[in-house]
């Protein structure tokens, strides 16, 4: 067959044409290809020789046509046994189409499934997203909140720290009234409380002064407390005062005793500075005395001790005779 198409293309030509027009568009089980021969137009009256050489050359070095002219393959044949093969393919594709419906029937009902699960599963992520943006609303509310709240904690803390102090100076304790009334003003104990009461006077004269209406619910306890303080003071001190005028006493010893309760004259002096010019003046005016009659009786034995060995004018001539004087004049 192939020398026949040697001898005479145009025979050639008609094979090809039928083996085109009955051969499919696409290969089937690897075995056939499709045959590229472009856009003929046979039937128009310009048809050009050089092109259909062209064509009918690209055709015959395909691989199929090469297999079926070197075999001596009728192509008509062989393309009826194409279409009764597919025929065959298809109806055997029905077949198992029917005999799969119902696996079909069942994957399409999964499906079915699947995708109202699917829609379901939609709509709880839309509701858990607008979740998450209420949450994430509230959430910055909260954050407000918690800063604002912290404003108000720490002014809280700074209100409270006056307040407890201010509370702390008010409060007069019981263990202060007790021992300023009932404690000698010699234990250790006293002088503490009475620095206490000096501090909790001076706080409400601050306040007085401020106009705080919560220093007059300790007014009265602390001018009674300072009454007494003052009264048991100035006892005491007029008694180690008084001690100074006993014969043959060493006044140095009271002294120092006054020298340590030396704060009970500072108390004085800032709350009642009446009693404290008495206590002064009593002072002085026993100090005076106790010095003025250690230097007088110094001053008699003194001249004493001067004229006891003087000459007189029975042992030196020309002495002028003169009575004693008192050094003092």
């Amino acid at each position: 067959m192939a020398d026949c198409v040697v001898a005479d293309a145009d025979a050639t030509v008609k094979m090809t044409e039928d083996a085109l027009a009955y051969l499919p568009d696409e290969k089937l089980d690897g075995d056939m290809a499709p045959l590229q021969l472009g856009e003929l137009d046979l039937t128009t009256d310009e048809f050009i020789l050089d092109e259909v050489d062209i064509h009918i050359q690209a055709n015959l070095e395909d691989d199929l046509v090469k297999e079926a002219l070197r075999t001596g393959v009728d192509l008509r044949h062989y393309s009826k046994q194409v279409e009764t093969e597919l025929q065959r393919i298809e109806q055997a594709s029905i077949k198992d189409y029917i005999k799969e419906s119902q696996n079909i029937a069942l994957l399409h009902n999964q499906i079915t499934a699947c995708d109202s699960i699917l829609e379901r599963m939609e709509g709880m992520l839309s509701g858990f997203q607008s979740d998450l943006s209420s949450i994430s609303s509230e959430i910055q509310t909260l954050q407000q909140q918690s800063v604002s709240m912290n404003v108000r904690l720490k002014n809280r803390q700074a209100v409270r720290s006056h307040l407890s102090q201010l509370v702390d100076e008010l409060v007069v304790p019981a263990a202060m009234i007790s021992t300023v009334l009932d404690s000698p003003v010699t234990d250790q104990e006293f002088l503490e409380q009475l620095h206490e009461l000096n501090n909790k006077i001076n706080f409400t004269k601050e306040l007085s002064f401020r106009e705080t209406l919560a220093c007059n619910d300790i007014q009265d306890i602390v001018d009674r407390l300072k009454i007494k303080a003052v009264s048991k003071i100035r006892e005491f001190i007029l008694q180690k005062i008084y001690s100074f005028r006993k014969p043959m006493t060493n006044y140095q010893i009271p002294q120092n005793t006054l020298l340590k309760y030396r704060f009970f004259y500072q108390f004085l002096l800032a709350n009642e500075r009446t009693v404290a010019k008495e206590i002064r003046d009593e002072y002085v005016d026993t100090m005076s005395k106790i010095y003025y009659s250690y230097f007088k009786s110094y001053s008699g034995r003194l001249l004493k001790v001067q004229y006891e060995e003087v000459a007189d004018k029975d042992d030196l001539m020309g002495v002028e005779d003169t009575a004693k004087k008192d050094i003092l004049n």
